[in-house]
């Protein structure tokens, strides 16, 4: 290549050597192979020498160079910009001593690294890929805290960590520590930081999810806390599920003060707190503290905070029996059962009430015996009982009667 002898008046251009540069640095970072950059370049590096007018056997005499130590530096296993730089060195040594083609270039964060067991095309790589394994094909973004086989990733990885061994899909948006991740994460996003488990069928925002999330499915977006043992379609749900378990298909809402196992319902759960352990059953229209409750609560509705027991069966606003402790319900029973219709009340006994039956027929058949000179009445009941107006110490007088009698 000819010499170059600098920029013209005015700073029009920088030489051939910075459009060369500039070149194979926007097209590594649009995608491109290094071979594929380093062409752009000398397309670059051609029209600048054409407009300077520097003849084209000099161009290509440099060119050729460039070329060579390019390939060489790249079969030694060079990164993209140590190759590029080997280049350079290679047309200033076929040509004048001034030619420059200019530095590698900078601020594009090429591959670099350990890439014996990396495989596939590193075109939009950027960053160390020492400890990556795979194919990394479709793989696009800083890979320089990734580790493990990324074959059947694709996406932009900048902003991931950790080993993403076992993952899948697109995982463009995703961000944080996706150690212990596996599944397809298409469609994931937010920090997977401390997230672990099959997350196949997750969208939504992960931001501030931890645990196992193996079985979840459905968006996931809003939702934070301890996802360890919850499974199930989660579309819907937002708030803080630490402590849920079981299966928490169709729930949808606010799930932040919910705790226990949710296997079984569904509905929306706004408003909900305590230990939803023993309840099944849609809750759309339960709200309040639901701990203590037991059942299917489908048709249940308002503030369950001061209910307890099994709400099976039960619609609407529960009974007030079934506020408090099992022994306030038991008297609130025998309350609902007797009532006021004691002594005082003034009402008669109802004419299908067995003990009133019981006692006439008893006065019926009596009244018949005295009248038919049958047996005659039995023993006075009220024989033996004292004068309500006797002193009880008092000795009962004799009967003047029963002297009459015996004399």
């Amino acid at each position: 290549m000819a010499e170059v002898q600098g920029p013209p008046a005015g700073g029009e251009m920088d030489g051939i050597g910075a459009a060369a540069s500039q070149a194979y640095g926007e097209a590594l970072e649009g995608g491109a192979s290094p071979q594929e950059a380093f062409e752009a370049a000398g397309n670059a590096a051609q029209e600048v020498a054409t407009e300077m007018g520097i003849p084209q056997e000099e161009f290509d005499q440099g060119f050729e160079a460039a070329s060579g130590g390019f390939e060489d530096a790249m079969a030694d296993g060079a990164s993209p910009a140590e190759a590029f730089g080997s280049a350079m060195e290679a047309a200033n040594e076929a040509t004048d001593p001034g030619t420059d083609m200019g530095p590698p270039p900078e601020d594009h964060n090429p591959p670099s690294g350990d890439m014996a067991d990396v495989s596939g095309d590193m075109a939009g790589v950027q960053g160390d890929v020492s400890g990556v394994s795979g194919d990394v094909s479709g793989v696009t973004g800083d890979m320089s805290n990734v580790t493990g086989d990324v074959t059947g990733c694709e996406g932009d990885m900048t902003g991931i960590q950790g080993d993403v061994s076992g993952v899948t899909g697109d995982v463009s948006g995703a961000t944080g520590d996706m150690t212990g991740c596996e599944g397809d994460m298409s469609g994931c996003s937010g920090d997977c930081t401390n997230v672990t488990g099959d997350m196949g069928p997750v969208t939504g925002d992960m931001a501030g999810c931890e645990g196992d999330m193996s079985g979840c499915s459905g968006d996931c977006t809003n939702v934070t806390g301890d996802m360890g043992p919850v499974t199930g379609d989660m579309t819907g749900c937002e708030g803080d599920m630490s402590g849920c378990s079981g299966d928490c298909t169709d729930v949808t809402g606010d799930m932040g003060p919910v705790t226990g196992d949710m296997t079984g319902c569904e509905g929306d759960m706004t408003g909900c707190e305590g230990d939803m352990g023993p309840v099944t059953g849609d809750v759309t229209g339960c709200e309040g503290d639901m701990t203590g409750c037991s059942g299917d609560v489908t048709g249940c509705e308002g503030d369950m905070g001061p209910y307890a027991g099994d709400m099976t069966g039960v619609e609407g606003q529960p009974p007030a029996e079934m506020m408090g402790a099992e022994g306030d319900q038991g008297m609130g029973a025998m309350d609902g059962a007797f009532g006021d219709a004691g002594a005082d009340s003034g009402m008669a006994p109802p004419p299908d009430d067995p003990m009133g039956a019981a006692l006439d027929d008893a006065a019926a058949v009596s009244d018949a015996d005295g009248a038919g000179g049958g047996q005659g009445p039995g023993p006075d009941p009220m024989a033996d009982m004292p004068d309500p107006g006797m002193d009880p110490g008092m000795e009962k007088p004799e009967d003047d009667d029963q002297g009459g009698a015996l004399g």
